[in-house]
């Protein structure tokens, strides 16, 4: 019987020199990658884009994250905007109180040398002018001082707890608020009752803000994490019912 030969395997490799063969995909970097699409935010506050990254350029940096913002702003623009309306005002406020009062302290150490021709009473009114003046900038930089600081407190606080819980809601608002409320308190050495009455003034105000906030995001179409499903759905159907119009 003649043998039967068995063939030899050959070495048979895939063509590599084909130009239509897809080449491998190149390994891309995860800053680049682009963030996940609004369905797939989670239901917790507590949530990151994978795609950011802090660098020097903090603020750009921040802005990258819609569940951050506030007001439509992101947290350093918020900062400075609302510390700095606040000084404002607070130098307006002190500026009519600081006037009225040196107006008052100026007529009572005058009360017993009153002028008494016209002469003596042009200069008298002068330099209550004078004084009222310098009155209302003195105080007026104090306030404005105290009540941007406060106000300043309170944003970062809340600035911090948004960034440190990886959104913004109305419970990092009133946490703000109260803890801007204890350390007002501690600066000025209140008594317990008035830490009390500081401290539930700092949650109100903290609480309503936050709430007014939520609902805003929620019109704009930014899912809130502590609404039912079917709210954040609707919040999203506002998102893509916004776009769909800006588009036409």
């Amino acid at each position: 019987m003649a043998s039967q030969a068995t063939p030899s395997p050959t070495n048979e490799r895939p063509n590599t020199s084909n130009p239509s063969a897809p080449s491998p995909p190149s390994n891309a970097s995860p800053s680049s990658s682009p963030p996940p699409p609004l369905s797939s935010w989670p239901s917790s506050p507590h949530y990151y884009y994978n795609s950011m990254v802090l660098h020097s350029d903090f603020s750009s940096e921040l802005s990258k994250n819609p569940l951050l913002t506030r007001i439509g702003l992101e947290p350093v623009k918020r900062i400075t905007l609302i510390t700095g309306t606040s000084s404002f005002w607070g130098f307006i406020l002190g500026g009519v109180i600081g006037s009225r009062q040196s107006g008052m302290q100026y007529l009572a150490e005058n009360a017993h040398r009153l002028p008494k021709n016209m002469e003596g009473w042009y200069f008298y009114h002068k330099r209550k002018n004078y004084r009222m003046a310098w009155g209302a900038l003195r105080k007026g930089a104090v306030y404005a001082a105290k009540t941007g600081a406060l106000v300043g407190l309170f944003e970062v606080l809340e600035a911090s707890a948004d960034f440190y819980r990886g959104g913004a809601d109305l419970f990092n608002s009133m946490a703000a608020g109260i803890a801007s409320g204890a350390l007002f308190s501690v600066a000025n050495k209140l008594p317990r009752q008035s830490t009390k009455h500081t401290l539930m003034l700092g949650a109100g105000y903290g609480l309503v803000s936050g709430a007014l906030q939520d609902l805003s995001s929620f019109l704009k179409g930014t899912p809130v994490w502590y609404l039912p499903q079917s709210l954040k759905e609707r919040s999203l159907a506002l998102k893509t019912s916004n776009s769909v119009e800006n588009d036409k």
